[in-house]
């Protein structure tokens, strides 16, 4: 049995979430009734009746979506989980409607990762990386990836996802819900339309399935469950409690063990391109990933306050580690807070809420060893995005062999003056841009040049047209969209507004596909 901290279950409360869940299904108000039923499912003690009482609840809001098979699934739930057997004719009458109904019906769930697939061979070592991409280094750019053959716009170059992530709830921020350890995977930040099962022990942990519930009890959540209201409010530390927890759970809760191998195998000229991400041990892959995230700091001079003391000497399992490891704890966790900002990326994802709007919300902060590594220009020529927790990179202007890949940090150059991007990325990453919007001081987009009227006319229709767009027409814009700016910044060069414009559309185009296709009133 795991000691909690300030994190309690509570058949009172769970009733009274699962109350208002009743009243906002009652006023057909589905996402925030899943919401409030899986706060009860998490509120309510193990092998109480509530719990069961809840699962059927949940199923009944699928059956009114037609997520047969979610219905299905919550009812077999709700039967092996207290709701009483006196009832289960009620359930039943529901399960052979489910049936009846599924067979008519033909809806199958998208798959970004269909359509969003490595545009070349994967790298051996790297699977989630194309092999044509390289690591170089120099007194300029410090370290930094390059092509070693051309690439064209719309091209993926790799898919990454991280192996350290938690779900951020921190209300502070508008674009956070605090609502997400409600609505989200712990383990994936998948939210499976909020067919969530609820941890054991503390109250704000939830988990898409048993597998991932597993692995989450195994690779951290043993120690974290504890102290998870603690560690909601911790902005970054949380991350790096994250990450101590899972590299302690590596070695079997020894620090000894855990200190040896970073010891031994740490070396601060590494990345992720020393270690070989392809082994089917998952104990292997997890260590490759500590070492490269570990690799990632640069800046040894950086002064770092924060101290996890507190949060040890609170937790049950951890306060007789500070007294006997304290050194060395210090020294990881000032490690793991160097890379803060620089590398820690915050996660987006969409609402699956049919009246948000449909701009994508903070989920989480992730690690992400080899994203990391491109560097930034307010004119980038790839671009960032999310599916399902990974961040995939894609091609927004042709890249030549030899040249270097860069990303955006903050904002481009037709959005904001270069003075202002000057001092944001000066505080933020401590260094003055010279990229080439920089140095040839490129104009905001509204005094950018055109190309000619009958084709800016077409690339301003185009913006207009992708509000749209479905699915198969962005698929089917996208692959237009990158012929056009291929041959304009081949023919022209850069920048035109025009090829801007069509970037965006490329971005909006790829939004619609990983977009969220069943939304909840």
């Amino acid at each position: 049995m795991i000691d909690i901290i300030d994190s309690f279950k509570s058949s009172e409360f769970a009733d009274s979430s699962r109350a208002e869940g009743n009243k906002l299904y009652c006023e057909r108000s589905f996402f925030d009734a899943l919401v409030k039923y899986n706060e009860s499912l998490c509120y309510a003690p193990e092998a109480s009746e509530g719990i069961g009482l809840t699962f059927a609840n949940r199923s009944a809001v699928y059956f009114e979506m037609k997520l047969y098979d979610k219905c299905l699934k919550n009812i077999e739930l709700a039967k092996v989980n207290g709701y009483p057997e006196k009832n289960f004719h009620i359930l039943d009458k529901r399960a052979q409607k489910c049936h009846e109904l599924k067979a008519e019906q033909q809806q199958v769930l998208e798959n970004p990762f269909d359509f969003i697939k490595l545009s070349y061979n994967a790298n051996p070592r790297l699977p989630f990386v194309v092999n044509c991409l390289e690591l170089r280094q120099n007194d300029a750019f410090g370290r930094y990836i390059v092509t070693t053959q051309d690439l064209n716009v719309g091209d993926i170059l790799a898919i990454e996802e991280p192996h350290f992530k938690i779900i951020k709830s921190d209300s502070r921020y508008d674009s956070c819900p605090e609502m997400n350890k409600f609505q989200r995977c712990s383990v994936c930040l998948k939210d499976d339309l909020m067919d969530l099962i609820p941890c054991s022990y503390c109250i704000s942990t939830m988990f898409c399935s048993e597998e991932c519930k597993d692995y989450a009890m195994k690779s951290y959540h043993n120690y974290e469950c504890a102290i998870i209201e603690i560690l909601l409010k911790t902005g970054i530390m949380q991350m790096a409690m994250r990450v101590f927890f899972q590299g302690l759970n590596m070695f079997n809760g020894s620090v000894e063990d855990l200190q040896d191998f970073l010891n031994k195998c740490n070396n601060s000229s590494f990345s992720v391109y020393n270690f070989d991400f392809s082994s089917s041990k998952e104990e292997v892959v997890a260590k490759h990933y500590l070492l490269s995230a570990y690799c990632l700091v640069r800046n040894d001079k950086m002064s770092i306050n924060e101290s996890p003391e507190k949060l040890f000497k609170l937790h049950p399992q951890l306060s007789d580690m500070w007294q006997v490891h304290s050194e060395f704890i210090k020294r990881f966790f000032s490690t793991i807070l160097k890379l803060g900002d620089s590398n820690f990326h915050g996660i987006c994802g969409w609402s699956i809420q049919k009246y948000m709007n449909q701009e994508p919300q903070m989920i989480g902060v992730g690690c992400y060893p080899f994203i990391s590594l491109i560097n930034h220009s307010c004119a980038p020529n790839v671009h960032r995005m999310y599916a399902e927790g990974k961040m995939f990179i894609m091609v927004e202007r042709p890249i030549k062999k030899g040249e270097q890949l860069f990303d955006c940090y903050r904002t481009t150059f037709f959005t904001q003056p270069k003075a202002e991007r000057q001092m944001i990325l000066y505080e933020d990453y401590s260094f003055q841009c010279q990229c080439e919007a920089c140095t040839k001081n490129y104009p905001l987009f509204h005094s950018l040049k055109s190309m000619d009227k009958k084709t800016l006319k077409w690339a301003k229709k185009c913006k207009s047209d992708t509000i749209k767009l479905d699915s198969n027409e962005a698929k089917k814009k996208f692959q237009e969209y990158c012929t056009a700016i291929q041959l304009h910044h081949e023919q022209n060069g850069f920048p035109f507004a025009e090829i801007v414009l069509l970037q965006e559309c490329l971005q909006h185009c790829l939004s619609i596909i990983i977009k969220p296709k069943v939304l909840f009133a």
